[in-house]
């Protein structure tokens, strides 16, 4: 028999070691935490090399302290994953490997078969019901798209045990790490694979015992049976992916069919996931971003948007994380693309390397809800401006991001109030634009990303020039500017100035002083002398003499 390991799908994470055997539940029917069973754990780990001479000898050692079948279970399982290497040698060259059990526990390396023996012989040592299952499985060298046929060769072999009055699954070659990408077996202890639900088991693992089609479909513990090509095409999430209770609602296969545009929706109820990305990648491992995004559209629903820029084959791969501080992210899932057709005109997305929508901690920075505000926008006429509410004030800035990845801050410009910041932007031509707000966080004097929003701008600005210059204390003083909202204004000409502030007494323009005469905008008519520069400047106390700039306008 063939045998598969898993594959990683890891683009490399730090594990605090600390907590690798004490994530959360082990099922939810057993309500048993890793906490409790630390003790079993720390016994397994400690095992002396002089009680590993025989099955019978290390069965009583790790079995010593249990005081249930369960703790004696978790034992034997720890003890295999952290001493028992994948034969990585035998898999690839396709020679055999020692598979007998007591030749694994000498060797202290096999492949799933001798995983699979070696769990089981333990348990018959201490009278544990437990089965070995042979079957098929999604692990190393898993082809997005593969039907499978009961005519085609089983690849791999697990474990039941019957604990707590129920059967349940058992996976120690998949628990004991992973095939990276360079062939080499990873060493990487994994809680998941322990006493695994049944529903999610079934995701890369489906039982198939000696040609008995009926017989085997008890041993996938499900009250709902799956068939063999539902198995082969049904969508395989990651081990993250189904702890952390991500799921894909809308393509519950793994090849996707596109005309011209796809929406797949991805949701995270059970854990709130702090970060994902995506990645569009075509069949020549080409990274094809330009034709990928991810929208946040609520609190824990997002929407992967792919748009192929030519007809072929691309493999999608999403990544996800709940740690906030972890820089590389786990992957969470695998979609093959299949493209049939393509939009008239391809338009790329800005380079992003994350998600559109408001950051998790958006609330918390000042702003009032992100449930109204869409992630994506379309402008008609390069003119965009969007209002958000906030529940105080607090200083923030927003850039503006072009398809290639340039950035610029003369485009956009960004107005508050007491209770809402409004961005206004201006687009010179079609296309897609990536607008990021930055605001400050409480206890901070940096700033940080508060949302991402991508936009359609479907017509150039009939004015393809910059906002006005602005400084932070045009925020400050809660500034509306009305017009000229072009940097560039005429020389030797009148131009209208209007704008509004509830806290600026004077204002300064070129020399001359205005004062305040009522509650009313400000309404200034400027004469423009030949090229330079007009600043317009400010003050809210009368009796203070010094004025700080708001507006700085080019004269040309």
């Amino acid at each position: 028999m063939g045998c598969c390991i898993s594959k990683s799908t890891v683009q490399p994470v730090t594990v605090d070691k600390s907590q690798n055997f004490r994530y959360k539940n082990v099922t939810y029917d057993l309500k048993i935490t890793y906490n409790d069973l630390k003790p079993i754990d720390d016994h397994a780990l400690q095992t002396p090399k002089s009680v590993e001479n025989s099955i019978n000898e290390l069965a009583d050692y790790l079995a010593k302290p249990a005081k249930s079948e369960l703790e004696t279970i978790r034992s034997f399982y720890v003890w295999i994953c952290n001493n028992i290497s994948y034969n990585t040698t035998a898999y690839f060259s396709g020679t055999s490997a020692v598979t007998e059990a007591s030749g694994v526990l000498k060797s202290k390396s096999s492949v799933c078969e001798g995983y699979a023996n070696l769990f089981q012989a333990l348990c018959v040592a201490k009278n544990i019901k437990c089965k070995k299952i042979s079957g098929f499985a999604k692990g190393y060298g898993h082809q997005l798209g593969t039907i499978l046929s009961y005519q085609t060769n089983t690849d791999h072999a697990w474990n039941v045990v019957f604990v707590s009055g129920k059967w349940r699954f058992i996976e120690t070659t998949w628990g004991s790490g992973h095939i990276d990408e360079n062939g080499a077996f990873v060493k990487n202890f994994s809680n998941f694979f322990f006493l695994t639900k049944p529903e999610h088991f079934i995701e890369d693992h489906y039982p198939y015992i000696n040609n008995d089609i009926e017989g085997s479909k008890e041993w996938q513990l499900l009250k709902q049976i799956f068939s063999l090509e539902d198995f082969s095409k049904s969508l395989k999430t990651t081990k993250y992916a189904r702890d952390w209770g991500v799921i894909f609602s809308s393509h519950r296969y793994e090849v996707v069919k596109v005309d011209k545009k796809a929406s797949i929706s991805m949701e995270s109820k059970q854990n709130t996931l702090s970060k994902v990305s995506v990645n569009l990648y075509s069949s020549s491992r080409k990274l094809c971003n330009e034709s990928v995004v991810m929208i946040k559209d609520n609190f824990s629903k997002y929407t992967v948007i792919v748009r192929p820029k030519e007809i072929g084959k691309y493999t999608l791969k999403v990544f996800g994380t709940i740690d906030q501080s972890q820089n590389v992210m786990p992957q969470l899932t695998e979609y093959m693309i299949e493209c049939t057709s393509t939009e008239d005109e391809f338009v790329p997305y800005p380079e992003h390397n994350g998600f559109y929508g408001p950051s998790t901690d958006f609330k918390l920075r000042g702003f009032a809800s992100s449930e109204s505000i869409s992630a994506f926008q379309i402008c008609q006429n390069g003119e965009f401006e969007l209002t958000m509410k906030t529940n105080k004030t607090f200083k923030c800035s927003a850039d503006i991001f072009e398809t290639d990845g340039s950035r610029s801050s003369d485009f956009v410009m960004v107005e508050q109030s007491n209770s809402s910041v409004c961005v206004k932007a201006r687009f010179v031509s079609k296309g897609y634009y990536k607008i990021t707000l930055f605001s400050e966080f409480e206890g901070s004097d940096t700033y940080s990303v508060a949302m991402n929003i991508l936009v359609l701008n479907k017509k150039a600005a009939k004015i393809p020039t910059p906002f006005p210059h602005t400084y932070s204390t045009t925020a400050e003083y809660n500034c509306h500017l009305i017009e000229p909202i072009a940097r560039n204004i005429p020389s030797n000409s009148n131009v209208l100035f209007v704008m509004s502030s509830p806290v600026i007494q004077e204002l300064l323009i070129d020399g001359k002083v205005y004062k305040k005469e009522n509650d009313q905008l400000w309404n200034i008519t400027l004469k423009t002398g030949g090229s330079g520069v007009v600043t317009v400047s400010a003050k809210t106390d009368n009796n203070v003499n010094s004025y700080s700039y708001i507006y700085q306008y080019v004269v040309d």
